[in-house]
Order: structure tokens, then sequence, then C-alpha cells
């Protein structure tokens, strides 16, 4: 069958329709609508990031005091092994002798610690005796500190490190009297 021009006009009407002038106003004012409904969308754009925006800070606020707090319990075990290497062999014995000699080695913990200010070393013999050997003790201690403030159950926690060593030498050093703020 062979189509004629007046077939082709015919599909062509009815596939994209004649159109008079009212269904034209109508086309626009749908155009119209859409345009209005975008402007509305940016609107909800902003509803919707005030209500997400607090849970994206909360995120945000917790890798950074978790991570400032996993820090500090890092440099607290830290604190701890070099306490224990420079109480074991008695780091730079001098004329120094007991209660003097503890306040130089703490002393030197607390340099090598990241936030001095904040901690606590304690030194302790397990018996009386000073000699290679021996078994000792030392726990550091430190406040918690927080970058933003944001999580307060963080403010009661305090990182400590206890670490049990063997004397390498005979030690001029004796046992602090409990807890000893870094000087």
């Amino acid at each position: 069958m062979v189509s004629t021009g007046h077939d082709a006009w015919s599909r062509f009407l009815k596939d994209f329709g004649e159109g008079s002038i009212a269904e034209e106003e109508e086309r626009v004012d749908v155009g119209t609508i859409r345009h209005r409904g975008e402007r509305d969308e940016e609107g909800a754009v902003l509803v919707e990031f005030a209500l997400i925006s607090p849970f994206l800070f909360v995120i945000l606020f917790g890798i950074l005091d978790f991570g400032w707090a996993f820090a500090q319990i890092l440099d607290t075990r830290h604190g701890a092994r070099e306490a224990a290497r420079l109480a074991a062999v008695d780091f730079q014995p001098t004329s120094d002798e007991g209660q003097d000699q503890t306040d130089l080695i703490v002393a030197e913990i607390c340099a090598r610690l990241e936030s001095p200010e904040v901690s606590r070393v304690n030194l302790a013999l397990e018996t009386s005796d000073t000699s290679g050997g021996a078994l000792a003790t030392v726990r550091v201690e430190r406040d918690l500190e927080q970058l933003t403030g944001f999580f307060t159950f963080l403010d009661d926690l305090e990182p400590s490190s206890e670490v049990t060593f063997r004397l390498e030498r005979n030690v001029s050093w004796v046992s602090t009297l409990g807890e000893q703020a870094c000087p």
C-alpha cells in the first residue's frame, strides 16, 4: 500500500496533536508552574539541610574529639613505656640519690610527654630491693582534654597506663609517695 501525503499529515497531527490557542496557553501555564516548583524545591533543600546538618556536625565533632582522645591515650601509653625504660636503667645516675633522683627521672618522663601540665607519674618498687632484677611499676595518668567540648561525658575520662618492669641494674631512686604531678 502506498501512503499519500494526506496520510502522513494525518499521522503527524495524530502523534503531535493539533493545538488550539487555549491549549497553548495551558502549556505555558504548566511551564510556569514547573518554574515556580523549582524555586520551591530550593527552599526544600534548605529545610532538608537544616534537618540533616546537626547530625553531620555531631559526626564531624565526634571524629575530632575521639581522634584527639585516642592521640592522648597513645601519648599516655608511650609515656609509661618511656618511664619504665628510664627507671629500669636508673636514668642519669649522679650524686643525687633517693627522692632527688626520683624527681630527676619524673621530670625527664614529663619532658617526653606531649602535655605534661595535665599528667601525673607514679614510680613504685615492688619491694625495698633496688638491685638489678627486682620488679618495679610505673603508672602515668593524665586529664583528658577536648577540642570541641561537645561530648561532656569525655570530661570524666582519665587515660592511664601502667607498666611493670625489671630493673636492669642497681638504682638510686626511690618510690614516689603516690602520684607525682609533672613539674
